[in-house]
């Protein structure tokens, strides 16, 4: 099976606060309190450092700019190496029609139609992830370096690791120990 990296693009390879006016509907730019100058997708060039020894890893779009400029568009602002490896997005069908929830569900569907079971997102929307999937996804926080934030193309690198080796990526989380209470080591119940 193909691993699967699904990619969303605001607040990942660019800042998050994007938007498209009426008078240019198919002119997105980033807005930090009023438009800016700043280079959309200007980390995609780092993304395409990191997938380069994962040659098998295919990209599904999960981006919100496939519903609102559409899937030829959104591929054609992708660098050519990136633009070889995505096999399709989520939004497409029932889908576009009606969206799930939350983003989790929509890669959630989009995984169990394609029947990819080695998947792993990139997105910055981490609402809806039970904790039991968070290992799956590698969440920038910081909403204006998005992949550039330090530790995250690195956390990217080691998960992508794992899912081409075929190695279960809940063992990059951090695993929670038990640190007896004072309670329980009085009373030696820990």
């Amino acid at each position: 099976m193909t691993p699967v990296l699904y990619l969303d693009f605001d607040g990942v390879l660019h800042p998050a606060d994007v938007r498209v006016t009426a008078s240019e509907p198919k002119r997105p730019r980033v807005y930090n309190g009023g438009s800016t100058n700043h280079p959309l997708l200007e980390h995609a060039p780092l993304l395409e450092r990191i997938l380069a020894p994962f040659a098998d890893v295919k990209i599904v779009l999960s981006t919100s700019w496939v519903r609102v400029l559409g899937y030829e568009y959104t591929m054609q602002q992708l660098p050519a190496a990136l633009r070889e490896r995505v096999v399709g997005t989520i939004w497409q069908g029932e889908l576009l029609q009606h969206p799930p929830r939350t983003r989790y569900d929509a890669i959630q569907s989009d995984a169990n139609n394609r029947g990819v079971t080695r998947w792993l997102a990139l997105d910055d929307d981490t609402e809806g992830w039970p904790d039991e999937q968070r290992y799956a996804l590698i969440a920038p926080n910081n909403f204006w370096y998005g992949l550039a934030q330090p530790g995250v193309a690195d956390e990217l690198s080691q998960a992508l690791a794992l899912l081409c080796a075929g190695k279960p990526l809940e063992s990059r989380l951090p695993q929670e120990t038990h640190v007896p209470s004072t309670v329980e080591r009085i009373f030696g119940l820990g």
